[in-house]
């Protein structure tokens, strides 16, 4: 039985699960429906569990429970003597972006490349949205999470660290000297800020913004022919794309919320992310298009029998 739902060895990827696949190995609407319900397979639970625990974790680390590297610092150093302007773009504008730029820029290539609104909503469409959907979420939280454990683990001090902490053994120290330890004392902010003071390196934003990018930008090229939508368009989203990464990195480093280097590593971390999650995904679509193609030769007969 099993064998009715073997995958090519040529392709190393199992986008189309048992589960969604029908007798003849190919995705229906009727399969997909039967997929939906329930029991469900064990290992939905235990992703479930994972990321939960992932996300645990990562909240025990942002508020200090888990405590992380702390570094010392030369007295009166001026790579952490900037004052704290705020954010350009801020956690909240970035989340929010994030969660509309995929969807946004594949609703935008489907309408260009569509003659007919109807064809934008075809199962075939939804199903490799999901594809892609999918593997932004999965690539984001790798990518993020390779960023927080390394910021966890060198603790590195942001250019605004002596105006957010306000460290008590640099007040009265040899300019030059090196401090080992050190308390905050900054009454008008709160511990979560005297945390993330001590969080520079990698660049968070950058790395998320760079994989959300570049991960766009190749979606955008390998769905949207330059025939159908013109050049000049084409250029015009993939330049939204790059911006998009521009923008939230290069921020970083103009409202001194982080060093030239961590903005370089973190940018490093989001293309390498993104190359591989793009090469993963390429071979997800093509095998996903094979198996919806039995799908929409029977919806075109079924429509030319009925004309």
């Amino acid at each position: 039985m099993l064998s009715q739902f073997s995958i090519n060895t040529e392709d190393p990827t199992d986008v189309v699960h048992f589960r969604f696949l029908d007798a003849q190995g190919n995705i229906t609407k009727a399969s997909i429906k039967t997929a939906l319900k329930s029991p469900y397979p064990v290992k939905y639970y235990v992703n479930t569990f994972i990321a939960i625990a992932a996300l645990t974790i990562f909240l025990l680390w942002n508020f200090g429970i888990i405590p992380g590297n702390q570094l010392g610092f030369f007295c009166n150093d001026s790579l952490f003597s900037h004052k704290y302007r705020g954010d350009t773009v801020t956690p909240w504008m970035l989340g929010v972006g994030l969660v509309f730029f995929l969807p946004s820029i594949f609703l935008l290539v489907e309408c260009a490349k569509q003659s007919c609104y109807r064809d934008i909503f075809t199962l075939a469409n939804l199903c490799e949205f999901y594809v892609y959907l999918k593997q932004l979420i999965i690539g984001e939280l790798v990518v993020g999470s390779i960023t927080e454990i390394a910021k966890t683990i060198v603790g590195e001090h942001r250019p605004h660290f002596f105006d957010t902490c306000m460290p008590d053994t640099n007040l009265n120290c040899t300019a030059g000297d090196y401090v080992f330890e050190f308390t905050c004392t900054n009454p008008n902010v709160d511990k979560m800020d005297w945390i993330d003071a001590s969080r520079s390196f990698p660049s968070g934003h950058s790395s998320i913004s760079w994989f959300a990018s570049i991960f766009c930008a190749y979606m955008i090229h390998s769905r949207l022919p330059t025939h159908r939508a013109g050049t000049a368009f084409k250029i015009l989203l993939l330049g939204v794309c790059i911006t998009f990464g521009l923008m939230c990195s290069l921020t970083r480093i103009t409202d001194r919320r982080h060093h030239w280097w961590d903005v370089l590593v973190g940018t490093t971390i989001g293309v390498l992310g993104a190359a591989y999650m793009v090469r993963y995904t390429h071979l997800q679509i093509k095998l996903l298009q094979r198996k919806m193609a039995s799908e929409d030769i029977k919806e075109h007969e079924n429509i030319s029998l009925e004309v």
